[in-house]
């Protein structure tokens, strides 16, 4: 067991690399957008789906990518998709044209999405159950350094002479990840697990996760009843029936639809859904009213998020432990932290004012949310990747993956409209400018017309908060049903059984 030891620790050194690599792109771009827009003559609503571009492929693929990783190998799928993240970052940085940067950005969210679910399979596999809870904690120990790093980077980057070294970076980092990956990661595709891969399935699920999605993402810019939307969100639908009728006949399925009928594994799922819908969902509204309204920098911007991305990072580690160490418990863990950061917005709601500045106004609920997220993050994780058996980390990973990026994109979409249903509404049709600008989280006019701006904005941000708290509190009503019989008895699920030849 002595030489195990070191063997696990530098996988999880070399996986936990490639997904702080990750975390840092997926941050640090949003601070670029204006000076992006500025070198390419683009409009923020074209450079924007350098955005969006990328996250569609992250919110798509990892579900299916997950589970083609536990039938071809882990590790194999993961170099791929570094290999691939890595030389559409070099050609990001180089391109000529906003179409092309558009492209590259897409291809390189294909490389993240096949090597994301990974990342964590990796760790399930390389570690025994019993530290499970520890190693989960450390992953996302990790991903809080790379929600620092990336606004935080972004800011010093996008301040010097070029945006495109916030891509130029992701080469030597990807070239030591992909060095640590061959050295330290092994592979851990059982033999059992060769079998024909359903693509007829894999096309059904990505495509209506595309169609799905990306509905999502339009009702965010032109509302919920725009025919786009209505179209794209009904073929999703329609694409997805086909992919479970698809699944009920074939002989070796993509996903074993029994999995659903799990309920650790989809309210997991779910609570995580609505978690990041409300969380990350409003993350863009929070910066733009950081900037926009309060005149912070883009620097400034990404160091106020910094009290609570420090906290994730420092406490992540501790609450895996908590999480392994809580068994039966852990539903109840996920319920408390998860309203604790519904109260958090729920304080914007009732405390902020225009004469609010950051350290009363905000800076409360970012302390409260550094404390709540990790432990949610490593309960929700653990439940979820507790509830399969060890040979499909890959596809809870996956999952889980998915219902974040997708939970994402619809918060996105639900509390833009929250916010342009307001200002809509209280500012009249006659101020056309100081509408479109409102929009924007920018105050314009003078006197009562930019009281009344001000006013129209401060309260549309207060909703979007206050829609956050309400779609917390349903998620740990969710979080409620991840207990089963067998939790309620004390009992682990069959993961947490030791597989020979699991450990490496």
């Amino acid at each position: 067991m002595g030489k195990r030891t070191p063997s696990r620790w530098l996988t999880l050194i070399a996986a936990c690399f490639g997904l702080l690599m990750l975390y840092i792109d997926l941050f640090i771009v949003n601070v670029a957008l204006p000076t992006i827009g500025h070198d390419f003559h683009a409009p923020l609503s074209t450079v924007s789906w350098t955005i969006s571009g990328y996250v569609l492929m992250i919110g798509v693929l990892p579900m299916g990518m997950g589970r083609l990783g536990d039938l071809w190998g882990q590790r194999a799928l993961y170099l791929a998709g570094l290999a691939l993240f890595s030389i559409a970052s070099l050609a990001c940085g180089l391109t000529p044209s906003i179409t092309a940067l558009i492209v590259f950005r897409v291809i390189q969210g294909i490389g993240a999405a096949v090597m994301t679910p990974g990342t964590l399979a990796i760790i399930i596999r390389a570690f025994p159950p019993r530290q499970h809870g520890l190693a989960i904690g450390i992953y996302g120990g990790i991903s809080g350094l790379g929600l620092i790093a990336g606004p935080v980077l972004g800011g010093l980057l996008v301040q010097g002479e070029s945006w495109r070294w916030i891509f130029f970076v992701n080469v030597p980092l990807g070239v030591v990840a992909l060095i640590m990956a061959v050295l330290f990661v092994p592979e851990s595709r059982e033999a059992t697990d060769s079998m024909p891969v359903d693509w007829l399935g894999l096309l059904f699920l990505s495509s209506g996760l595309l169609f799905l999605l990306f509905g999502f993402t339009r009702a965010g810019d032109v509302g919920w009843t725009n025919d786009v939307v209505i179209w794209s969100c009904l073929a999703g639908i329609v694409i997805l029936t086909l992919f479970v009728i698809t699944e009920r006949q074939v002989r070796w399925p993509l996903i074993d639809l029994a999995l659903f009928r799990n309920p650790p594994f989809v309210m997991g799922c779910l609570s995580f859904f609505l978690f990041s819908a409300a969380l990350f969902g409003s993350q863009p509204y929070w910066s733009l009213f950081m900037q926009n309204t309060w005149g912070f920098s883009p620097l400034q911007g990404g160091l106020a998020f910094l009290p609570a991305t420090g906290l994730i990072a420092l406490f992540t580690p501790l609450t895996g432990l908590i999480a392994q160490w809580a068994g039966p418990r852990r539903y109840a863990f996920l319920i408390l932290s998860v309203l604790t950061i519904g109260l958090s917005f729920l304080y914007v709601v009732f405390t902020l004012t225009p004469q609010s500045n950051y350290v009363g106004g905000l800076l409360p609920t970012f302390l409260a949310r550094g404390l709540a997220i990790p432990i949610f993050s490593s309960c929700a994780t653990l439940a979820v990747v507790s509830a399969v058996s060890i040979k499909q980390a890959g596809l809870a990973s996956g999952t889980l993956g998915m219902a974040r990026n997708i939970g994402t994109a619809f918060g996105v979409a639900v509390l833009s409209q929250v916010y342009l249903f307001h200002i809509n509404t209280t500012l009249p049709v006659s101020l056309t400018t100081s509408r479109a600008a409102a929009d924007q989280f920018l105050i314009t006019g003078e006197g009562a017309r930019r009281m009344l701006v001000e006013g129209a904005i401060l309260q549309g941000f207060k909703l979007t908060a206050l829609a956050c708290f309400v779609l917390c509190v349903m998620a740990a009503f969710l979080a409620f049903f991840t207990r089963t019989r067998l939790l309620e008895k004390g009992i682990e699920h069959p993961v947490q059984k030791e597989e020979p030849g699991m450990s490496v």
